[in-house]
């Protein structure tokens, strides 16, 4: 048992030895009981052993929707976050893209652990966008950053007269 919570039963094998898994702990302490309830020939008795369980680790991919890109274009960045083994699951909560000390956005985590935000905010230059995810009660927190090219929006200019043909001194 953990605690008051029933985790199985096992069968003593030819050795007296009885085993029990399971992955249903929940993260934080646990004091886990085996009880032996005896039988005609053999007394009862029980045994208890603490267990710690802590948040699964997990790991963050980040891509840019394209580098480099010019000022105004919408670039989307998108996070993956994966749980590192030997935990299992699919991470929840949020991830927060920053560039630099800016924040660029915060998005939820999708049933497959990804969350995207797009921006067409970055000015010209070199940026490095990380994108952090801040953990949950079952999964801890990690983060990656990518970098992204931001350059100058293409021109063109067109040129008209006022006036074509026009006479010698006419303006």
């Amino acid at each position: 048992t953990d605690g008051a919570t029933t985790i199985g039963t096992g069968t003593l094998d030819g050795s007296g030895v009885a085993t029990v898994s399971t992955s249903a702990l929940g993260v934080g302490p646990h004091t886990v009981t085996a009880t032996y309830g005896g039988d005609g020939s053999f007394g009862g008795s029980s045994g208890t052993v603490g267990q710690s369980v802590s948040p699964a680790a997990t790991s963050t991919v980040v891509v840019s929707s394209g580098s480099p890109s010019v000022v105004g274009q919408s670039v989307t960045f998108t996070a993956t976050v994966a749980v590192t083994a030997p935990g299992s699951g699919t991470p929840t909560g949020t991830g927060t893209f920053t560039d630099g000390a800016t924040t660029i956005g915060t998005g939820t985590l999708n049933g497959a652990g990804v969350a995207s935000v797009s921006t067409s905010a970055l000015g010209i230059g070199p940026h490095t966008v990380t994108a952090t995810y801040g953990g949950a009660v079952s999964f801890a927190g990690s983060s990656a950053s990518v970098g992204q090219s931001v350059g100058p929006a293409a021109t063109s200019t067109a040129v008209v007269s006022s006036g074509s043909p026009s006479v010698v001194g006419q303006s």
